[in-house]
């Protein structure tokens, strides 16, 4: 009853029979995390976890694996290394090595950035399956460091793994990072030459950000129409008109754009993308006609935020927001780091502003 009150994001309900419980052992507390987890309470999962070791029930296997997809989805390193620590104590050597928990430990270690601590698992690993693999192709891919994940991949290969659409969406993203285009359609060709695996939305959404960041729109557009059954995704339309704001092409942002307004009403964000591609152009009157467009309908830009994890806990800064309770010792490093800078020459816009170019800003 809790793991299907859980799965149905009936937490409260969950909550209130596994508090009725006379006898809470190890499925029960790993299924009411999960059910915790799924539905995006990270950090009362981890809660939970401290309450669960408080009342000496010993988890299992299932319940780390869930903590560390805890961890990934926070990027909370620290916390992840303490849960990998947890793992000598609690589970036996069978549970420690399997390869189940391994991959749990291999995807936090490559969300949170930390390439060689998963590189060190994975090598370690006496048996490896398809999502092992994955996590490193992915893994370096997502880190930045293409060369290694493309190695990864001809080592796959290689060794007779066969690979999967997730992989093949991996190798294609490292080839975006180094900008190999040629290796990308190579690769696009091999998946369904050799493999059988039909590309999808997310692959040609790569190639078509891979055309666009070279100013080959025409073919970008091209790959669009090619593409059997998928042309209307938002994730390669989105791609093409992120390309033309890189390469200013209005006219071909505009039918971007139109077909995302189409396919995806509230997303805020591509109103403002169309509306900077507007004001590179000089467009002023199409920007405002944007903005204009974007108020009537209601929809409102998400409020983007930074953060930083300090001694285990993570911290989240909003625009404008004054609600953190070391904000007078943050804005005071802030005016030091801002006069150096000034020392140094530059100068800087106080209000949020889009740069045209030079000492010129238009305040948005």
């Amino acid at each position: 009853m809790v793991a299907a009150y859980a799965r149905s994001s009936r937490l409260d309900d969950a909550m209130r029979i596994f508090e009725q419980m006379p006898d809470r052992n190890t499925v029960a507390w790993t299924s009411l995390m999960a059910g915790f987890a799924q539905n995006g309470q990270n950090y009362s999962t981890l809660e939970l976890f401290k309450q669960m070791l408080e009342e000496g029930v010993v988890p299992n296997a299932f319940t780390f694996v869930t903590l560390l997809g805890t961890c990934a989805d926070l990027a909370l390193l620290e916390g992840g290394k303490q849960i990998h620590g947890h793992l000598f104590k609690f589970c036996n050597r069978e549970h420690f090595g399997s390869m189940y928990v391994n991959n749990a430990l291999m995807d936090m270690y490559c969300k949170c950035g930390d390439m060689g601590s998963s590189k060190s698992l994975f090598e370690g690993m006496i048996e490896k399956d398809v999502v092992s693999w994955n996590s490193m192709i992915t893994g370096f891919a997502q880190n930045g460091l293409a060369d290694e994940s493309l190695s990864v991949f001809r080592e796959m290969v290689q060794g007779k793994a066969r690979p999967n659409h997730v992989t093949f969406l991996g190798v294609l993203s490292a080839c975006g990072h180094t900008g190999s285009l040629a290796e990308a359609l190579q690769i696009l060709e091999q998946m369904e030459k050799d493999y059988g695996i039909s590309p999808r939305s997310e692959h040609y959404a790569v190639l078509i950000d891979l055309l666009g960041r070279k100013n080959r729109l025409s073919e970008a557009i091209e790959l669009i129409g090619k593409a059997p059954g998928l042309t209307n995704h938002v994730g390669m339309w989105g791609a093409l008109l992120g390309a033309c704001r890189i390469h200013p092409n209005v006219d071909l942002a505009m039918k971007a754009a139109e077909t995302l307004f189409r396919l995806e009403p509230s997303n805020a964000a591509r109103y403002v993308m169309l509306n900077n591609i507007y004001i590179a152009a000089n467009k002023w009157s199409d920007a405002c006609r944007v903005r204009r467009a974007a108020e009537e309908k209601g929809i409102v830009k998400d409020v983007a935020y930074s953060w930083i994890e300090v001694r285990n806990e993570r911290h989240e800064f909003v625009a404008k927001d004054k609600a953190h309770n070391q904000r007078g010792e943050i804005y005071q490093v802030i005016s030091q780091l801002l006069d150096h800078m000034m020392g140094a020459g530059y100068r800087y816009c106080t209000s949020d502003c889009y740069f045209v170019g030079g000492d010129d800003a238009v305040v948005l």
